[in-house]
């Protein structure tokens, strides 16, 4: 179980984040998942998971997503990811675009339910994202 967990969770990365595939969430979250972000947020459910990708995502024109590190035990999924993009899209946390490539370092913690992600918790730098957003 811990090899499909750990290819799941490239899944996401890969089609979810970096193809912005959002016909993916039903293979990859369970209807009823659970996300906890950086900031606190506390969202439920393939509708609201499906806006924050799209809210990510419309900052960036490229937006990439490279493991750095992954490792799966049991219904448990750990990652620590590399983040980047081009921030010339959109504004990204109320910061309009910058047309700077922005780079910062994340971990996330999965929860898995039948092949699936139920639960995840995520924590980014965020402090070092935002010194480069306001640089």
């Amino acid at each position: 179980m811990s090899a499909t967990n750990a290819a799941t969770v490239r899944a996401f990365y890969a089609e979810l984040w970096e193809e912005g595939d959002l016909s993916r969430l039903p293979a990859l979250m369970t209807e009823d998942v659970a996300f906890h972000g950086t900031f606190g947020q506390v969202m439920r459910g393939h509708d609201a998971y499906a806006a924050y990708v799209r809210s990510v995502r419309d900052a960036f024109g490229r937006y990439r997503c490279e493991i750095r590190d992954l490792v799966a035990e049991g219904d448990k999924v750990a990652a620590r990811i590399g983040f980047s993009g081009v921030h010339d899209a959109g504004p990204f946390l109320d910061v309009p675009p910058t047309g700077r490539t922005l780079a910062w370092e994340g971990v996330g913690f999965f929860t898995m339910r039948d092949g699936r992600i139920a639960d995840l918790w995520v924590m980014g730098d965020m402090r070092g994202l935002l010194a480069q957003l306001h640089a």
